[in-house]
Order: structure tokens, then sequence, then C-alpha cells
């Protein structure tokens, strides 16, 4: 089982549980689940990897489109292009599971938390799938503003920033932390994005997290992220030459996110993705150290031979 099919499945019986549609979609996922398990000749054609993708989807959704709730639906096609197509009745049997515990309000017993790798597969899912309903790029860039605004916070408050990642506390109690933080000043997806983290990572990832997320977003909307530290704050009038070099450097547009580091001392460091782009006097100087250092970099006393 996939970690995004998790995630994906969290957000969907979310939204389903908010609406009062959870009884129909778990209806939904299990009739296709029957579907699948008593009819050979469909689960051979979805299993088959050779069948691409769309033809695939066009096949469930032919069968049981409009005749299954929307969410049902939603949830049903997604492992298509999530997961191996051998794999996909064995979703279909866990996805069907796992509603019908939403549903009957069971919750999972002990440790939830999964590490660094599975929590941002996780991630993944569930931001898909909050994605779905959010509808163009000045949305997706208001959603992305709100998340950084968000890391930024964490980082200028220490105590917060200890509380997010204290293992000692529950998650409960740091899921109500973000949740007062962000409700009522972000949209109610930046909400559900940022309490979703607490939920599924361990603590001390949190920010790492977060991070992943913004630039997940970025990316949705065709554009990438730098996240530049800078001794002082940049004027709107460098951001956009930044940006604009940035961009061509990487062929992309790249939206400028800054913060005051004063350890840079001056210049910059943004960090794309996994590329840092390192223009700081600060690493200048540790060059010069690295050079001095060497054997050869001293100079030749005079008259030597």
């Amino acid at each position: 089982m996939r970690e995004r099919i998790r995630g994906y499945t969290d957000a969907v019986l979310e939204e389903a549980a908010a609406s009062g549609r959870l009884p129909d979609v778990t209806a939904g996922v299990a009739a296709v689940r029957d579907l699948v398990a008593g009819w050979e000749e469909l689960a051979e054609v979805l299993a088959d990897a050779g069948v691409a993708p769309h033809g695939r989807r066009g096949v469930v959704s032919d069968l049981v489109g409009g005749r299954i709730a929307d969410d049902a639906l939603r949830l049903v096609l997604y492992p298509i292009d999530a997961d191996r197509p051998a794999d996909y009745a064995e979703d279909l049997a866990w996805m069907a599971t796992r509603a019908a515990a939403a549903r009957d309000g069971l919750r999972q017993v002990g440790p939830t938390t999964v590490g660094r790798h599975a929590a941002l597969e996780r991630s993944d899912g569930y931001t898909a799938a909050v994605l779905e309903a959010v509808r163009g790029e000045a949305a997706l860039s208001d959603l992305e503003d709100d998340l950084f605004r968000f890391e930024r916070a964490i980082d200028a408050f220490p105590q917060l920033a200890d509380a997010l990642s204290d293992r000692d506390l529950p998650a409960q109690v740091r899921s109500g932390v973000v949740h007062d933080l962000l409700d009522g000043r972000a949209s109610a997806e930046t909400v559900r994005l940022a309490v979703y983290l607490t939920r599924i990572g361990r603590p001390r990832d949190y920010a790492e997290l977060l991070q992943a997320l913004v630039t997940r977003i970025g990316e949705e909307a065709h554009r990438r992220v730098a996240v530049v530290r800078a001794a002082v704050a940049l004027t709107r009038e460098q951001e956009e030459r930044l940006s604009a070099a940035l961009s061509r450097m990487v062929g992309q547009q790249v939206d400028v996110r800054t913060t005051v580091d004063r350890g840079v001392l001056g210049g910059f460091v943004a960090t794309i993705g996994d590329t840092v782009v390192d223009a700081s006097v600060r690493s200048r100087i540790d060059s010069l150290r690295e050079r001095l250092a060497l054997p050869d970099a001293s100079p030749t006393p005079r008259g030597g031979n």
C-alpha cells in the first residue's frame, strides 16, 4: 500500500464526514471492491500494466460513474495512477476497510505517526485531494503564501518551534496549537494541510514537512519557490530582480520568499528544492579561510628557494 493512497483517502473521508456523506462513500467503495473481486475479466484488465492508466480509469468510470457517490469514485480512481496495476484490488480492499472504519467511528489503536519519507509521501496524497477543490493560480498562490507565512512564524518564535517538535506533547495537542493559530487567519485548506502534518509525522520532522508542502504547492501552480536567506530584508525591486535571475537559471518561473538571517553577513543564500545558490559573504569568507589553510596558499618568503 502506497503511503500517498493513505493520505489521499484520509482527505476524501474527512470531506465526506464533514458533509454527512460517509455512508454513501463507504457503500460505493465496497461495491467497486466486490465488483472487481467477483469479475475475473475486469480484474485482469485493471491489473494489466500494458493498459494505459487513462484506459483503466475509463473502464472504471464507465462501469460505476453516476452509480456511486462522487467521493467514492474519486477514491477508486486514485490508485490507478498512484500504485502498480497489480496492487489495484488490494488497494480497493484497504480503502473499503478504511472507509467502513471511518463510518463506524473506529480509531486506530497505538502509534499513528510514520517516518520522514513515509510522511512526505502521505502528505503528498493528502495534498493532492485537498488541491482538487482549489481552483486557479491565484488561489494556489494565496495558499502557498499562507503556508509560507506560517513556516516563517515557526522560525521566528522558538517556543512555537519547540512545541511543534516536542515528542512528549501528544499529537492532538500539537494539532490544536496549529489549528488555533491559523483558524480565522488563513484559508480552510491551509488549516487542513498544516494540521494534518502534526498527525502523521514525527514531531522533529514537522518543519521539514511544512517546507516540502510549500514547495509542493508552488510546483502545482507551475512555479518554483526559492527560499532566500539574506542579511537584510530585500526591497520588492530586489526580490523581482532576484526572481528573474533565478528563473533564468532553472528555466522555470521562480517565486522568491525571503527571510532575514544575520548569519549570512551579506548577499544571500537561495534554496530551490535540492538546489542551493550560495552568494553570501559568509560563504566567501569561509572559502577564503579554507584556501589560506592550504600549504600552497601561503606566500613564499622573500629570498626563499
